[in-house]
C-alpha cells in the first residue's frame, strides 16, 4: 500500500498566501509527507519565503503544467497531490487520501 504523497505546489508571486499554505501542511510534513514548491520566476520573494516550510524549492519555466511536471519528476512519494497556492486542507488530508485510495 502507498504510504506517502509528494504534495507539488507550483508558484508565482505568492509571497502573500504561501506562508500560510505551507504552514498548515506541516503536520503532513512532520507525518514524513514530501512538500515540493516549483517556482515560476517570482519576483516578491515567494521561493525564499518557501524554503524553511518546504522539502525542496526548484525553480522552472512559467507555466502551470511546466511547474508541475518538472515538481512530478523530482518526487519521492507514492501518490503526487498538487497543489494551488492559497489551497488548505484538512488536518487529516493524508488519511482521507489514502482512504480514497484504497476503494
Amino acid at each position: 500500500m502507498i504510504s506517502t504523497l509528494s504534495i507539488i505546489i507550483p508558484v508565482l508571486n505568492e509571497a502573500k498566501v504561501i506562508v500560510r499554505t505551507l504552514s498548515s501542511l506541516q503536520s503532513l510534513r512532520a507525518a514524513g509527507h514530501e512538500i515540493i514548491v516549483v517556482d515560476g520566476g517570482s519576483n516578491d520573494g515567494t521561493p525564499l519565503l518557501s524554503e524553511p516550510l518546504a522539502n525542496r524549492v526548484i525553480s522552472s519555466p512559467r507555466g502551470r503544467a511546466h511547474q508541475m511536471n518538472a515538481g512530478a519528476e523530482i518526487t519521492s512519494g507514492g501518490i503526487l497531490l498538487f497543489l494551488h497556492a492559497d489551497t488548505l486542507l484538512p488536518e487529516n488530508a493524508d488519511r482521507l487520501i489514502f482512504s480514497g485510495m484504497a476503494r
